[in-house]
């Protein structure tokens, strides 16, 4: 699984000729997700590239999405708004203590949350306009295994964002989220359940918006998009069994 992690990267590429694209390798050899501003047609793009097809004439892009400029902002100020509502209801609603986070043996991992963390988990290679990202081949992983510990109120003492695990039978699972805002004076945390719901739910507005204003370019993208709410916990045994 570390070996897999290493292999994931980000490119960002700009050039004013162009625009802009994004790459996303997946873990599957020489095969990338891309998101692109194309310039000359003022148009946002999401397709997936396949490096291994070298066949004269094979289209290596697969595209999913296409979105006029305007279009596509609009959608961005739309949701947006939509969003945010949506995101500090979702915050409001769970306000707890310490108390109850500690009843719980709630665990944090304080190194994930350094100031320092990027810089010694990431490697970012600068040449030319491209921005990769990489994980860094002589990371020490212990510093992330010797940094977990059961949340403390000194854990609290400023704004910030924890991601909470619980310790059972040898294993760590992700419980949730905890939040502290100093200008609302509380502890608000978010069980992955409820945040999973909360996802799901901006998910749907985004498919409903988009099928309200159907295109072709859009079509294989709201497809996906269905195929996944329609059956939002798949593993890949299940989707061929379903695609067979």
């Amino acid at each position: 699984m570390i070996d897999n992690l290493k292999k994931l990267f980000l490119r960002f590429n700009y050039t004013d000729e162009k625009g802009f694209i994004l790459n996303v390798p997946s873990l599957n050899n020489r095969e990338h997700l891309t998101l692109g501003f194309d310039n000359k047609r003022k148009e946002f793009n999401i397709h997936f590239t396949n490096e291994n097809i070298n066949e004269p004439g094979a289209k290596r892009r697969e595209f999913i999405f296409a979105m006029s400029a305007f279009r596509f902002f609009l959608f961005l100020k739309r949701f947006e708004v939509f969003y945010n509502q949506s995101i500090v209801n979702l915050i409001l609603s769970s306000k707890t203590n310490l108390g109850k986070l500690k009843k719980h043996k709630l665990i944090i991992n304080t190194f994930t949350d350094s100031v320092d963390f990027e810089e010694k988990i990431i490697y970012q290679k600068r040449k030319g306009k491209g921005r990769p990202w990489r994980f860094r081949e002589n990371f020490d992983w212990n510093l992330l295994a010797d940094n977990f510990k059961y949340l403390e109120k000194s854990d609290l003492n400023s704004d910030k964002v924890l991601i909470a695990y619980k310790y059972n039978k040898g294993h760590l699972s992700l419980q949730g989220f905890i939040y502290k805002f100093e200008h609302l004076k509380g502890v608000y945390f978010i069980p992955i359940r409820k945040f999973n719901r909360f996802a799901k739910n901006m998910a749907i507005a985004m498919y409903n918006y988009l099928n309200a204003y159907p295109t072709e370019e859009t079509l294989p993208f709201r497809q996906l998009m269905f195929e996944r709410l329609k059956h939002p916990y798949m593993n890949k045994q299940e989707e061929k069994s379903l695609q067979s």
